[in-house]
C-alpha cells in the first residue's frame, strides 16, 4: 500500500460525510453536555454549590461554642468559690489560679476557648486570611493563659504576657478584616436598602465593632489601674471579643444565602 492510499483510507476526520456537504465540528465547535462546566480563559470554574464567601455551618457552631463555654465556665467556677470571691472586682484568671477552689473548671474552659478561636480561624471563610491568622495567634495566646495559671497572690510575667497579647490580637483582627471589605453607609437613606448583616460585615460596621472592643480593653486597663470593677470590665471585654466572630459568621452566611435566593428568583420577605 502506498503512502497516498494509506492517507486516503485513514484521514477521515477532515472529510465530509457523503451527501451532507458538512464537515465535522472542530475543537471550538464541540458540543457541551447539559450541566457540564467549561472553564474559560484558562481559569477553572468553581465547583457547583461552592460558597467561598460563606463560612461552613460547623464554623458557625464553633463561633457559638467559644463565648458559651467562656461565660458558662466563669459562672460555674465563680459559684464554687468561697464566700469572699467577688466577680465584679476579681478577674477570670483568679478562677483558674493556683489559689482557687476547683480551678480545673475555669482552666478547662480557657483551653476550650483557645481551641475554639483556632477552629474559628480555620473555618471563618469570607474573612481575609490575614485577619484569620490574627485570630489563630489569639487562640495560641489563650493556650498560654491557660497553661501558665495565676498564682495565689499577684501574677506572673508569663501569664500577663499571654493575657495582654491575646487581648490585643482579638482587638486587632476586625480592623484588619475591615480593610478588605466594601464600604457601606451605616445610617441614613443611603444604607436603608442594606440589611443589618450587610452593614455589620462592611468596612464601616467592622471598624465600629473594633472600636467598641478597643474601648472595652481601655476600660479594663483603667479599672486595673484604679483597682476597682476589674472583674466586670474583663468579663465585658472578653465576652465582646468572643461574640464578634459569631456575629460575623452568621452575617456572612445570611448575605450569601440572600444573594443565592435573589439569583434563583425566589421572592424574599
Amino acid at each position: 500500500m502506498t503512502d497516498a492510499q494509506y492517507t486516503h483510507r485513514h484521514d477521515t476526520t477532515s472529510a465530509p460525510r457523503p451527501g451532507t456537504g458538512a464537515s465535522p465540528p472542530s475543537a471550538d465547535q464541540t458540543p457541551v453536555l447539559l450541566g457540564s462546566v467549561v472553564p474559560t480563559s484558562g481559569v477553572p470554574a468553581p465547583a457547583v454549590g461552592a460558597r467561598p464567601d460563606s463560612p461552613p455551618r460547623w464554623a458557625v457552631w464553633t463561633t457559638a461554642f467559644t463565648p458559651t463555654v467562656l461565660i458558662v465556665g466563669w459562672i460555674i467556677a465563680g459559684e464554687l468559690q468561697p464566700q469572699g470571691y467577688d466577680p465584679v472586682h476579681e478577674t477570670i484568671s483568679v478562677l483558674s489560679g493556683l489559689g482557687a477552689a476547683h480551678s480545673w473548671i475555669m482552666t478547662a474552659a480557657l483551653y476550650c476557648v483557645a481551641l475554639g478561636y483556632l477552629a474559628t480561624a480555620v473555618g471563618l471563610h469570607g474573612v481575609h486570611r490575614s485577619a484569620r491568622m490574627i485570630i489563630a495567634f489569639g487562640g495560641v495566646a489563650g493556650l498560654g493563659v491557660a497553661y501558665f495559671p495565676q498564682p495565689a497572690n499577684g501574677s506572673t510575667f508569663d501569664h500577663m504576657l499571654f493575657a495582654v497579647a491575646g487581648a490585643g490580637l482579638l482587638t486587632l483582627w476586625p480592623f484588619v478584616m475591615a480593610y478588605w471589605r466594601p464600604t457601606l453607609p451605616l445610617l441614613g437613606r443611603a444604607g436603608s436598602d442594606r440589611s443589618p448583616w450587610e452593614r455589620l460585615v462592611s468596612r464601616n460596621g467592622l471598624v465600629v465593632a473594633g472600636l467598641v472592643i478597643a474601648l472595652s480593653v481601655l476600660a479594663m486597663y483603667v479599672a486595673a489601674q484604679m483597682g476597682m470593677y476589674l472583674g466586670l470590665a474583663e468579663r465585658i471585654c472578653t465576652a465582646l471579643q468572643a461574640l464578634l466572630p459569631l456575629l460575623v459568621a452568621v452575617g456572612l452566611r445570611r448575605i450569601t444565602t440572600h444573594a443565592e435566593t435573589e439569583r434563583a428568583g425566589v421572592p424574599t420577605l
